[in-house]
């Protein structure tokens, strides 16, 4: 489904998108080719081939649920790719069975490729990963599993909802202490019968001034049992499938669910909700976002009875939501990563961009360029920097108008590419930038320091800037040179460095 999501908003923008998918059980290849998508169907294998990756030492712990070894996959999704398009721009791969070396073979067939995933329990082979989960060290779980130049794209900033998502964001106010429906939704499997024990723990309420909906598959093992808990009671409100959440949302005061996608959907129109884990992979992200005030954590499935459920009901029911809470839950989710992840996609040297002012909440991404491996190659000073130094430096900055300009260079839609920073010394501009790794090799240094440039002569027309490049740095060499700048002169003792200036 967030494949959807994300296919339907690259067809927005002029993409065609092919999906490849094995004919499990539960396949949605008929939902693909209903929202105009073409799908590729590769054969369910009902018996384990002999050179199944399961069997393999370092296999991925999911690999049995490829249905195939990883090479024959690999073969036919190629075969599939090379039918439809010859070969691809991207390559997308949401799948926890496949690896680096799928993604290696692969690779003939695609000119990029990106991986979504949120386990972090395998290396990739990818210039860029999604993981749209919270996890407070997000950046370190990919550490050494993705090659150095892949961009990462982590947490709910970049989390793949339909676009209603963000547009009524703007328009539902948050939650506040009054209480009058609860939404109840654990998926479509639901196999623990969970939207069940939520029925009963309501019903021991007795409270008929609340509503409560709730959302089950119609075909499901439960569907009958749910039928007759809510016959008959006219406060409780059953729906089938539903192509999105997001009126029943808006119209919540309280969600009772798991840890899945429909998180982020929750958080995002500032839904406050009681949660219980269904998976192992749900565990972290739930404490995470518990620990952060957006959720309230219940427990793992199993660990959880109607008791408890109803207790925790009853508290909320007849004291009120805290105020604080539905507003937590809207600062950590806006709702637009999915034109972010487009951005990603569809970046080229033609781009629309805009420089705007760095903010407090930018530190951390600043200070994530500064550390990249091939920024601190190619700087001057070479050691890495301590939070606690760029905290203060930063802040620094941040204050001195008048000496420093600190812009996030952005696309349209939010996407940030990458910094430009200039720092008055004596009567001109020193220059220092970096693009984000995700968008190297797109030919972006030219246009982002264009952008930059453009944004400081509005205020300071006639200006000199100058730049600081290692001789070896070619790019940035031929970013300066671009640009119109000329070669002021060299500097070290070895003519290690060159100034390039030019006049605003």
């Amino acid at each position: 489904m967030r494949c959807l999501t994300l296919a339907t908003a690259l067809r927005q923008k002029g993409a065609q998108a092919l999906f490849v998918g094995r004919e499990h059980f539960g396949h949605l290849c008929e939902q693909i080719a209903e929202r105009g998508f073409m799908a590729a169907r590769l054969p369910a294998i009902l018996e384990r081939p002999a050179d199944d990756a399961t069997i393999e030492g370092d296999a991925p712990p999911h690999a049995h649920w490829l249905g195939a070894s990883w090479k024959q996959d690999a073969e036919e999704t190629q075969e599939a790719i090379r039918k439809a398009f010859g070969a691809a721009d991207w390559l997308v791969v949401d799948h926890y069975a496949l690896d680096e070396r799928w993604e290696k073979a692969l690779r003939p067939c695609a000119q990029r490729l990106m991986v979504i995933d949120d386990l972090a329990d395998r290396a990739h082979d990818c210039d860029l990963l999604l993981d749209q989960n919270f996890f407070r060290d997000g950046d370190k779980r990919y550490a050494g599993r993705t090659p150095p130049h892949c961009g990462l794209m982590l947490g709910p900033h970049y989390a793949l909802l339909q676009p209603e998502y963000a547009e009524l964001r703007e328009c539902i106010p948050p939650r506040e202490e009054s209480f009058r429906r609860i939404l109840v939704s654990f998926g479509a499997a639901d196999a623990n019968n969970l939207a069940g024990m939520a029925i009963e723990a309501f019903l021991s309420l007795d409270r008929s001034d609340v509503e409560l909906d709730v959302v089950a598959n119609p075909n499901g093992p439960h569907a009958e049992g749910l039928r007759r808990q809510t016959a008959a009671r006219s406060n409780i409100h059953l729906h089938g499938a539903l192509p999105s959440l997001a009126p029943l949302m808006a119209q919540a005061d309280l969600a009772i669910g798991a840890c899945g996608a429909t998180t982020w959907e929750r958080l995002c129109l500032g839904l406050p909700s009681l949660v219980i884990t269904l998976a192992d992979n749900q565990r972290q992200i739930a404490a995470e976002l518990a620990r952060q005030g957006a959720i309230c954590l219940l427990g793992h499935v199993g660990e959880v009875d109607v008791a408890a459920l109803a207790r925790v009901l009853r508290e909320l029911v007849n004291e009120g939501l805290p105020e604080a809470w539905s507003r937590a839950c809207r600062e950590l989710v806006d709702g637009r990563g999915t034109s972010r992840v487009c951005s990603a996609l569809t970046l080229s040297p033609d781009a629309s961009l805009r420089a705007r002012p760095a903010r407090l909440d930018d530190e951390a991404l600043l200070l994530q360029w500064a550390n990249d491996p091939l920024v601190r190659q190619n700087a001057f000073s070479t050691a890495a920097i301590d939070s606690a130094t760029h905290h203060a430096w930063f802040r620094e900055r941040l204050r001195d108008l008048g000496n420093c300009r600190l812009y996030v260079v952005e696309t349209e839609e939010g996407f940030p590419v990458g910094q430009v920073r200039f720092e008055r010394r004596g009567p001109e501009w020193e220059i220092d930038y970096s693009l984000d790794r995700s968008c190297r090799g797109r030919g972006l240094g030219r246009p982002m320091l264009e952008t930059a440039m453009l944004t400081l002569r509005s205020s300071e027309a006639g200006a000199v800037v100058r730049g600081r490049v290692k001789a070896a740095n070619a790019a940035s060499r031929r970013v300066f040179e671009g640009l119109g700048f000329g070669a002021k002169n060299t500097i070290g003792t070895h003519g290690e460095g060159i100034v390039f200036s030019k006049a605003l």
